[in-house]
C-alpha cells in the first residue's frame, strides 16, 4: 500500500502534466488567432498592423517560424525603397533581416519556410542592390529546394547585374585614373610654364634696357656740348687771371 507522501508526489506530478499542456495549447491557440488576425491585416496591405499581430504571435511563442517569417515580411512591405538611408527605414530592415535570418537557419526542421525565408532575403539584398549577397542567398534556396525556379531565375538576373555592376565600377575607376593622368599633367604644364615665365622675368630684370640709334646720338652729343662749355670756362678763368696780374704790375703806389 503507498504510502500518503507517495500518493500526493504522484498527484502533483498529474497536475503539473495537465498545466503544461494547456498552457502549451493555449500559447499554441493565442499564437494561431494571432497570425490568422496578421494575415488578414496582410492582404489587406496593412503591413504596420499586420506586423503587430505577428509580434504578439511571437509573445505567445518565442519559437514561432511563422510569425518570425511573417513578421519579416510585413517589416520589408513597410519599405518602399529599401535604398532609403534614414534611420527608420534602416531599422526596419535590420530587423526583417534578423528575423527572416532565424528562420532560413531552420532548414533541417522547416525546409520550406527555411527556403522561401532565404529567397526573400535574396530579394531584399537585390532590391538593394547587393548583388553579391542576393547571390548567395538564391543559391541558399536552391541548396533546400533545388525546384524553386523563382530561386534559379533570380540567381541568374543577380549574376548578370554584379557582372555588369563590376564592369561599371571598373570603367569609373579607370576614368578616375585617367583625370587624375589628366591633372597631373596640367599640373606639371603649369609648373613648366610658371618656371619659364619666371626665368624670363629674371632675364628681363638682368638685361639693360636698349637705346635706339638717335637717343645715342643726342647722348653723345649732350656729353660734347657738356665738354665743350666746361673747356670754354676753364679758358675764361685763366684769361682773367693773365688781366689781373698785368693791373697789380703797374699800380702805382
Amino acid at each position: 500500500m503507498m504510502s500518503k507522501k507517495t500518493i500526493i508526489f504522484i498527484l502533483f506530478i498529474i497536475i503539473a502534466f495537465f498545466h503544461t499542456n494547456y498552457s502549451y495549447a493555449e500559447s499554441n491557440r493565442k499564437e494561431r488567432i494571432a497570425i490568422t488576425e496578421g494575415n488578414k491585416l496582410f492582404v489587406e496591405r496593412k503591413f504596420k498592423e499586420s506586423a503587430a499581430k505577428y509580434q504578439e504571435a511571437i509573445k505567445a511563442n518565442a519559437e514561432s517560424a511563422v510569425g518570425r517569417y511573417n513578421l519579416g515580411l510585413s517589416q520589408i512591405r513597410q519599405v518602399s525603397n529599401p535604398q532609403d538611408s534614414t534611420a527608420k527605414t534602416q531599422e526596419l530592415l535590420k530587423s526583417a533581416r534578423q528575423n527572416l535570418n532565424a528562420v532560413a537557419s531552420l532548414a533541417k526542421f522547416k525546409p520550406g519556410l527555411a527556403s522561401k525565408a532565404n529567397y526573400n532575403l535574396g530579394n531584399l539584398e537585390f532590391n538593394c542592390k547587393e548583388y553579391k549577397n542576393a547571390i548567395e542567398y538564391y543559391k541558399q534556396a536552391l541548396r533546400i529546394n533545388p525546384k524553386d525556379e523563382s530561386a534559379r531565375k533570380n540567381l541568374r538576373i543577380a549574376q548578370k547585374n554584379l557582372q555588369n555592376q563590376n564592369q561599371d565600377q571598373n570603367k569609373d575607376q579607370n576614368q578616375q585614373d585617367k583625370n587624375k593622368d589628366q591633372d597631373k599633367d596640367q599640373n606639371k604644364e603649369q609648373n613648366q610654364q610658371n618656371s619659364q615665365d619666371q626665368d624670363k622675368k629674371e632675364d628681363k630684370q638682368n638685361q639693360q634696357p636698349e637705346i635706339n640709334n638717335q637717343a645715342a646720338d643726342q647722348i653723345l652729343q649732350a656729353v660734347d656740348n657738356k665738354e665743350n662749355q666746361t673747356r670754354a670756362r676753364v679758358q675764361k678763368a685763366s684769361k682773367g687771371d693773365k688781366t689781373t696780374n698785368g693791373t697789380s704790375a703797374r699800380k702805382k703806389w
